[in-house]
Order: C-alpha cells, then sequence, then structure tokens
C-alpha cells in the first residue's frame, strides 16, 4: 500500500513507517534510504506522512494506535523440558515440529513477526506480538536458553528479521517456523481469531508444497 494511503495510516505506527523509510518495502520497488538521508530527515519525513494524514479526514487517527497487552504468559509450559529441533539451513523450523512439541509440553516461545494489527486478527495459540518493525518489543524476552520460535504469514522475511535481531542479542535458540502461520491454519492447528470473527481463509499450498 501507499505509504499516504489513509486507512493504512490509521494502522500503521510511527516506526513502521521509520523503519519502511530506512529499509524499504520488500518486496515493491521502494528501496532503503538509511544511507542517503539523515536520521532528521527521516524523521521529518514520518511528521509530514502524520501531517498528511491528519488533513486528510477526521477519520484518521493522528497518534499510532498502542501494542496489544501481552495476552497471557510469554513463555509457554515454563516448567516443560526443552524441545530437540532439527533446522533447515540451521534455521528454519517445520510447523508439525513445533506441535509436537506444543502436544508434549515443551518449554518455549512462539513470537509473531507481523504488525499488531495482523495478530490481533489471527495467530497462533499462545503466540506473543513482537513486529519486526519495532524490536523493542523483544526487549522482555527471556535469555535463558529457551527457544524462541518467529513466524509471519510471508512466510519468511519479516519473521527472519525478528530472528536475526535475537541472535545478534545473543540468544542461543532460535528459528522462524518455516511455512508460516497460514501453513499452520490449514493443517488446523490451534489459532486464536478476533472475537466474532472468523478466521480468514488460508491460501492454497505453494506448488512446491503439493
Amino acid at each position: 500500500m501507499h505509504l499516504l494511503n489513509p486507512t493504512f495510516l490509521q494502522t500503521a505506527s510511527d516506526p513502521f513507517l521509520r523503519y519502511a523509510i530506512t529499509e524499504g518495502r520488500w518486496p515493491t520497488s521502494m528501496l532503503a534510504w538509511k544511507t542517503a538521508l539523515s536520521a532528521k530527515q527521516i524523521d521529518d519525513l514520518v511528521a509530514y506522512l502524520r501531517s498528511k494524514a491528519v488533513a486528510m479526514g477526521p477519520a484518521v487517527a493522528a497518534q499510532p494506535p498502542p501494542r496489544p497487552p501481552r495476552a497471557g504468559p510469554i513463555v509457554l509450559n515454563p516448567r516443560g523440558r526443552a524441545p530437540q529441533f532439527t533446522l533447515k539451513e540451521g534455521l528454519y523450523v517445520s510447523i508439525d515440529e513445533v506441535k509436537a512439541a506444543l502436544d508434549a509440553k515443551r518449554r518455549l516461545i512462539i513470537t509473531d513477526a507481523r504488525p499488531p494489527s495482523d495478530w490481533m486478527n489471527l495467530h497462533i495459540a499462545g503466540a506473543i506480538s513482537t513486529p519486526y518493525y519495532d524490536l523493542h518489543t523483544l526487549d522482555d524476552l527471556p535469555k535463558d536458553g529457551t527457544w524462541i520460535i518467529a513466524y509471519c504469514a510471508c512466510p519468511h522475511h519479516v519473521s527472519g528479521i525478528v530472528v536475526d535481531e535475537l541472535r545478534k542479542r545473543g540468544y542461543t535458540h532460535t528459528a522462524v517456523l518455516d511455512e508460516g502461520v497460514y501453513a499452520w491454519q490449514q493443517k488446523k492447528y490451534p489459532v486464536v481469531a478476533a472475537p466474532g470473527t472468523p478466521p480468514p481463509a488460508a491460501p492454497p499450498p505453494p506448488p512446491s508444497a503439493r
């Protein structure tokens, strides 16, 4: 979506806009501007976008929506044993392995790397919201060796950003959920949908998975 789209700006936070400007917007043609613009210029652009949003009509929120509260525990099965995952390419773990670990009451954390609005609409049961463009949401994750599994719907792009950041911070057991949230949904594994809203239809599997 266009960054000046008023509906988009109702839910896009300032950190999201700043991230889009500095890092570009994959898979669109918008390039990363972090080496071409100063921090002050990027701040000015974010402020400009906000000013245009307000001018477009009273329905547009001047302030970004708050983060969703932590609903329930961060660590699932805190007294459970650590799972034993086999990572593909040292990074990806299959949805079946994660589901088996949950069924066995293994200790782990599941994080949703998408924007909070997507998390509120549909997320894996027990997952917490850690949007890829606001990495301060990782600050309260325990650094005690607990496995942390990040997912998105890409199925790898923004969850990969979260895992990269965790590994930079020294977290030793991290992985990307290989197939993403919609493949999890397709298998009828537990999800949480917004009250009164049925989960959206999952897309068909890619040809390589058929």
